[in-house]
């Protein structure tokens, strides 16, 4: 009877272990996937301007109501927002092929090329908007992407993997970088990614 009651708290022990042990993970997926997948720039996506007034109006109505923004919004606020916006103006699909963010808006859904055209887009808007453009802009890349060092880009015939864009803002003084996925964003929770060192 004692062996059979020790059994079954065992039991119960590494069941709530695994079921802690996934909840950590699900709660903190967007730091373990920062650490364990890193990026390269791979080149150059073409950069877009907003013109479009609807989508232009749709970025200023999801800014905060905070008359102190102007003064003292900083490059995370931007980048934070920028994101926040893709996520809410966009679905992921690889069905879509448009991404030209007003054509990407208006679709309402992009590739991970248009979520990053989108986000950058949206970022250097925000960064022109607040004075800020001066200091710092936003480029979409393409990237090769390292899960746990291993480049993941050579042996992928498709997927995330294959072709995967992400986002660059970039100083133009200090040439400080901070990298971000739009896509890992919305999936992930990840709202920023590390450079791959070699």
């Amino acid at each position: 009877m004692k062996k059979d009651k020790n059994k079954q708290n065992k039991t119960i022990a590494i069941v709530a272990g695994v079921v802690i042990a996934l909840l950590l993970l699900f709660v903190f997926k967007g730091y373990v996937y920062q650490w364990a997948v890193k990026y390269e720039d791979a080149g150059s996506r073409k950069n877009y301007d907003i013109k479009d007034e609807t989508l232009a109006s749709f970025i200023i109505q999801n800014l905060p109501n905070d008359e102190a923004l102007d003064e003292n919004i900083d490059i995370s606020q931007i980048i934070d927002f920028s994101l926040s916006m893709t996520d809410q103006a966009l679905d992921f699909s690889i069905e879509y092929s448009d991404n030209e963010p007003s054509k990407a808006f208006q679709n309402k859904g992009a590739n991970c090329v248009g979520y990053a055209a989108f986000t950058a887009a949206t970022g250097n808007y925000l960064l022109k908007r607040f004075g800020l453009d001066k200091e710092w802009e936003a480029r979409p890349k393409k990237g090769k992407l390292y899960l746990f060092g291993n480049n993941m880009h050579k042996n992928a015939t498709s997927g995330w993997f294959k072709d995967h864009d992400f986002v660059i803002f970039k100083n133009k003084k200090t040439k400080e970088e901070i990298y971000v996925d739009p896509t890992a964003y919305e999936y992930f929770g990840a709202r920023r990614v590390d450079k791959f060192q070699k």
